[in-house]
């Protein structure tokens, strides 16, 4: 009997250290922080860098609004294999455009344990808007966005009028014809978010309506319909 009730506990365990490999949390929180696990996980891609992809996570540094960093030794731009094909697109139309200009990437796939982080931060203030409540879900918690800005061939960032996560209304491109027209959005910085967004929106992507570097590749319905989030 005893020796029974030893073998059972002992499958208790393997079915248990399993069921994270398998369908358990894609983050952990450990000590070393989020990530582990996500490279054994087929359908997310891990991107690198090339002389068309700078990588550069904000949430992997004290870079951001938060002041924080929230990826810990998370340094990694992961995403679904779907939103990836359409970034390699993205990619091969910036390369056509012989501008020498690449990508920089700002942020990828997160986790939604870190959008709750971000959500203490911003509810109920003037930044709210701009952070997706956890509850219902940020794209980026599916692998499905990209925030992202242009470098210039000698590795400038481009004047977009805005930095990342600025969270102000000159970010938002719904309001960028009428900054344009007063003068608070220079005409190279507008051409700069059109050439941009130009781009994505051939290779599949969408625009979030209030920030000019975040970008889906399905809608959010869609998204929210047909995946399950990264906790």
């Amino acid at each position: 009997m005893n020796r029974m009730f030893k073998i059972i506990i002992n499958l208790s365990y393997l079915l248990s250290v399993l069921s994270v490999f398998i369908g358990g949390n894609l983050f952990p929180q450990t000590q070393t922080g989020v990530g582990e696990g996500v490279q054994n996980r087929k359908e997310f891609v891990k991107l690198q860098e090339s002389a068309q992809v700078k990588i550069l996570l904000k949430y992997a540094s004290t870079d951001n609004f938060m002041k924080e960093n929230l990826y810990g030794e998370f340094n990694t731009c992961y995403l679904h294999k779907e939103a990836f094909e359409k970034f390699q697109k993205a990619v091969e139309l910036l390369k056509e455009s012989k501008t020498g200009r690449k990508f920089i990437l700002f942020d990828c796939l997160r986790p939604r344990s870190i959008q709750y982080k971000l959500w203490e931060k911003v509810k109920g203030n003037a930044k709210e808007p701009y952070v997706a409540n956890p509850e219902k879900g940020s794209i980026h918690n599916f692998g499905f966005a990209l925030d992202l800005s242009l470098l210039e061939e000698d590795g400038k960032e481009l004047d977009m009028g805005t930095s990342f996560d600025d969270f102000s209304q000159l970010s938002e491109p719904d309001l960028e014809e009428e900054f344009y027209k007063k003068g608070k959005l220079s005409p190279s910085q507008f051409a700069n978010r059109k050439f941009l967004r130009n781009i994505l929106l051939q290779a599949g992507f969408e625009q979030r309506p209030n920030e000019w570097w975040h970008f889906d590749a399905l809608s959010s319905k869609i998204v929210k319909k047909r995946y399950k989030m990264i906790e």
